[in-house]
């Protein structure tokens, strides 16, 4: 019973390793694909099947905070969003981890585009006390889903503080963060699954 928190506590060296296993085990493939960006590719990483399975959620969620806490502890009234859907499991596991950290962390979810009925907004959940947030994704190839993701932060006049993503393909999305003027913060790269 006592072990089941002890995974908060332990060297998080300990945790990416169990990451980058558990994200070869169940998510890299290779084949041919064509990516969201529209590029074709003879590897795939579908990280949904990481960062919704029950221990890679864990995961997740401590390896975000990891690498959100620092600007966490700077600013007040902060928020996590990004693009349904791949986003969507990150945001929960790292505002629940940040919650069992005693933090608070404001999770709210990027609409693809704004909804044309009801609020019609493009941001939903927490929004209303964030001032600053992190924008996340599960794999980012150009960025392009993080930096639409940010054109509707900054819409909302929320700071968008950088993007953390669990997987940078290492194909342009750093170089696009970095020229709209935020930090890129991969947890992981390609390399380190094995691919040049």
């Amino acid at each position: 019973m006592g072990g089941r928190i002890d995974i908060l506590t332990r060297p998080i060296e300990e945790t990416r390793a169990e990451m980058l296993g558990l994200i070869l085990e169940l998510a890299y493939k290779e084949g041919d694909f064509t990516l969201a960006s529209g590029k074709k590719s003879d590897y795939y990483v579908d990280l949904r099947l990481v960062t919704m399975h029950q221990r890679g959620s864990l995961l997740t969620g401590i390896l975000f905070f990891d690498a959100a806490k620092e600007a966490l502890a700077d600013n007040e009234n902060v928020g996590i969003t990004g693009m349904t859907m791949g986003a969507d499991p990150i945001i929960t596991a790292t505002a629940l981890v940040a919650e069992l950290e005693g933090n608070t962390l404001h999770p709210f979810y990027t609409r693809k585009e704004a909804k044309g009925h009801g609020t019609g907004r493009a941001l939903e959940g927490y929004v209303e006390p964030v001032k600053a947030a992190f924008v996340v994704e599960d794999v980012s190839t150009t960025g392009g889903s993080a930096l639409k993701t940010v054109e509707f932060v900054r819409e909302a006049r929320i700071e968008p503080l950088s993007v953390i993503v669990l997987l940078d393909r290492m194909e342009g999305a750093r170089e696009n963060v970095k020229a709209a003027g935020l930090p890129f913060e991969p947890i992981f790269t390609i390399e380190e699954l094995g691919r040049k």
